[in-house]
């Protein structure tokens, strides 16, 4: 029977090894093989910081490391002497030690700059030691500090290019800061090819120019130009001074290849006729510059390259192409669409103004006296002998008699009208009279309550008209304001999921607000992918921790569309207790708690008017709108006041259900509380309990509704119901709840909450109302 022990260790040396096979793949071999070439590379024939520069740039892992290490010693015993490829080994060997202790073993933070200056000092040292063993001079000292200087910068520099050799690759769209890593690692490799020859040939400026072509194409004329004066510069700094009028032949071929032309033919003839020019220039002047033909060479290798290679070794090098046709045609699609919300937006809030002024107009009674008085004058004046006398000679005084009679109106214990002694005196059918006036004024009464209503539903109805229309125009300008879109990093993230095969449609980026930029991603619903490789490709992309916010949503043409943010700086617990009405099996209150997709914790409580089903209705559909709204990516400012249109449909006087909610910022703390005919809110705190009162002013302004505050780690919010205050004072006076909470030592959001309601049915002595405590702990 073998021994279980041998087993074991048997299966771990074979999942090593197996994890050892899979680090060997086709980018960290091209790797392994550039370190060679790189060892080749020098300045002045002494410094040597390329490959090492590349070698901490790169990022190699696992059974990579070693191997670069041993092509970059093949190439220095090669190419170099004794002390140079046993000071880089060393080098190298003393910088794998320190990143396992710094990084791993102390747990320091590490990034592209942090590892090259470490190599930085690494490489001084041993460049010191290096000119020890062979009799340290001022010499060595300048050469080391040179020496890691250059290391320290080449390593920042070649970092974006790393990409290239890592084994889960990404193509992505034009990035300057990635170009200018890329033309750096390929000057270094032309410098490390100078005198490898192929027919006479310099391989370097062969690749040299190769890169020009390949950046021309792709980016156009002035990074072909700019390129090509690099490449240029690179060469002719080793065959000076003969050679100077070199970045200017590669600048002007590289301009030329660039022009927006067709075909691949069209611009390798535009480069070939560049380099045919000059070369005939250097025949004519009767001195042969080989690097014109080096330079034909290259043109010719373009021409007759495979379209796919071509294609590439442009996504490769310059990028993927950018979209500006497509970016165009949807900025004008966007113009003209918030050009007619704009429209529509105007229309809506000129009808809103025109049915407020008219329901004003009309709630005017100063015309209710001659109405009334008119009506009785002509069911009982008309037929009195006395009419003429009264109304034709002496027309002001009885309409002022008349009129003063109305506006006293008084009644008896019986409930009718009392008639005036002056008024029996003045009429001769003063019964008849006020018997009328009972009539018309029990008429007028009712009339005015119906007029009362109908203006108003015309309040409302205009109310929400300015709702809508102020909401299309708040709509029409973010589709304006570009100011936080990013167009370059848009077309980089969307490039990237296309060559990772994910159907996205669209990405907006959205960095308005610079504490908590977002993006979302929009694709089609019946598209099926794993999420969490959209998740890297923003990660990678947007080079920070950007985190997938809640669930994908659906928008007006049936895409679906999920957001990103940055990990918010706070968490949140949440605490819930919850008890019945005394002897119902219904309650009245309902509540909620989400994530919003600004990253703000949502809570809220709402009280349905009345008892029983009805009321739970009532609160059920309004905690429900709140959620939807939310979910849907509607402000929560916005969702507010469309819920209230809800809530005030039988008038502002007559709300269906009370609305405590409360949004807690988790990037920074700040809370900000919404309360309409709600109970009051606590903030538990270090320095003790503070009270959120609610505001039942005279004015129905928001802002009348609105509390801000700010808490920290620790920190709690406690919501409740109207029920939860009953049961702690008669009174409504708040101090005693206050003290209670005050009085609970926990760091558990639950454990509070239960602690409340367990002390609020104790003191209700089990006649109780709807009970509810949401408790939320910011940590």
């Amino acid at each position: 029977m073998e021994n279980i022990f041998a087993l074991k260790g048997e299966k771990k040396w074979t999942k090593l090894i197996s994890t050892w096979l899979q680090d060997i793949t086709v980018p960290r071999i091209a790797a392994w093989i550039v370190c060679f070439i790189l060892s080749r590379a020098n300045f002045f024939g002494v410094i040597k910081p390329f490959a090492t520069a590349f070698y901490v740039s790169a990022g190699f892992t696992g059974i990579s490391k070693l191997f670069a290490i041993v092509s970059i010693t093949a190439g220095n015993l090669m190419f170099s002497n004794f002390y140079e490829s046993s000071r880089q080994a060393l080098a190298l060997l003393l910088y794998e030690a320190f990143s396992r202790l710094i990084y791993i073993n102390l747990n320091r933070k590490e990034t592209p700059v942090n590892r090259a200056a470490l190599m930085g000092t690494i490489t001084c040292f041993t460049g010191i030691l290096r000119g020890t063993m062979q009799g340290f001079g001022l010499y060595d000292l300048v050469v080391s500090i040179l020496l890691s200087c250059l290391v320290f910068s080449l390593a920042v520099i070649l970092e974006p290019a790393s990409g290239l050799f890592q084994n889960s690759r990404r193509k992505v769209a034009y990035s300057g800061r990635v170009l200018f890593s890329k033309a750096a690692l390929i000057c270094a490799l032309v410098i490390s090819l100078k005198g490898i020859a192929i027919w006479e040939c310099e391989v370097g400026t062969i690749l040299a120019g190769l890169s020009v072509l390949l950046v021309a194409r792709r980016m156009g004329s002035a990074y072909g130009a700019c390129t090509g004066a690099l490449m240029g510069l690179v060469i002719a700094l080793y065959d000076i001074p003969s050679s100077m009028e070199i970045p200017g032949m590669m600048a002007l071929a590289g301009a030329a290849a660039g022009l927006p032309v067709r075909t691949r033919t069209m611009s390798s003839i535009l480069w070939l006729l560049v380099s045919i020019f000059f070369s005939g220039l250097s025949v004519l002047e009767g001195k042969l510059v080989l690097i014109y033909y080096e330079a034909l060479l290259s043109g010719i290798i373009f021409l007759i390259m495979p379209n796919s290679l071509v294609n590439l070794l442009c996504d490769e090098i310059a990028g993927l192409k950018a979209r500006d046709q497509g970016r165009n045609l949807e900025l004008g699609q966007i113009h003209e669409a918030a050009d007619r919300l704009f429209v529509l937006s105007k229309a809506l809030s000129r009808a809103a103004m025109n049915i407020e002024e008219t329901a004003l107009d009309e709630s005017d009674e100063s015309s209710a006296a001659q109405w009334i008085s008119e009506m009785v004058s002509e069911k009982v004046c008309s037929y009195c002998s006395l009419c003429y006398k009264c109304w034709r000679v002496n027309f002001v005084k009885t309409y002022k008699m008349v009129e003063k009679a109305i506006s006293d109106i008084k009644t008896d214990e019986t409930g009718r009208l009392e008639i005036p002694a002056w008024f029996k005196q003045a009429c001769a059918k003063y019964d008849k009279f006020f018997d009328t006036l009972g009539t018309v004024y029990s008429i007028y009464k009712t009339e005015s309550i119906w007029r009362e209503k109908i203006n108003e539903s015309r309040l409302m109805l205009a109310k929400h008209a300015s709702l809508v229309s102020g909401s299309i125009m708040s709509a029409a300008r973010s589709l304006l304001d570009t100011s936080g879109r990013n167009i370059e990093l848009e077309e980089a993230l969307l490039d990237a999921a296309a060559s990772s095969g994910i159907p996205v449609t669209n990405f907006r980026y959205n960095g308005r607000q610079e504490s908590k930029p977002y993006i979302e991603a929009v694709f089609e619903g019946k598209n099926k992918f794993a999420f969490n490789e959209l998740d890297e490709i923003v990660k990678e992309v947007l080079q920070s921790k950007f985190v997938r916010v809640g669930e994908s949503r659906r928008d007006m043409m049936g895409y679906s569309v999920v957001r990103y943010m940055k990990p918010p700086r706070y968490k949140t617990a949440t605490g819930v207790a919850r008890a019945n009405k005394s002897g119902s099996s219904v309650s009245g209150d309902n509540l909620t708690f989400l994530i919003s997709g600004d990253g703000c914790h949502i809570s809220a409580i709402s009280d349905g008017k009345g008892s029983g089903s009805r009321a739970e209705r009532y609160s059920r559909t309004a905690i429900q709108m709140l959620e939807n709204l939310i979910e849907d990516g509607i402000e929560l400012g916005h969702a507010i006041r469309i819920l209230n249109l809800y809530l005030d449909i039988r008038g502002k006087n007559e709300r269906l259900a009370t609305m405590d909610i409360c949004s807690l910022d988790l990037s920074n703390g700040s809370v900000s509380f919404y309360k309409y005919d709600a109970a009051p809110s606590f903030i538990k705190g270090p320095h003790g309990v503070s009270i959120i009162n609610n505001d039942n002013g005279s004015t129905q302004d928001q802002s009348s509704h609105y509390k801000p505050a700010v808490i920290g780690s620790g920190d709690f919010v406690i919501m409740i119901s109207d029920g939860i205050m009953e049961a702690f004072s008669d009174e409504g006076e708040v101090s005693a709840l206050q003290w209670f909470i005050e009085s609970i030592d926990t760091v558990n959001a639950q454990y509070l909450a239960d602690t409340i309601l367990e002390e609020a049915i104790t003191r209700s002595n089990g006649n109780h109302d709807d009970l509810t405590v949401l408790v939320t702990r910011l940590w």
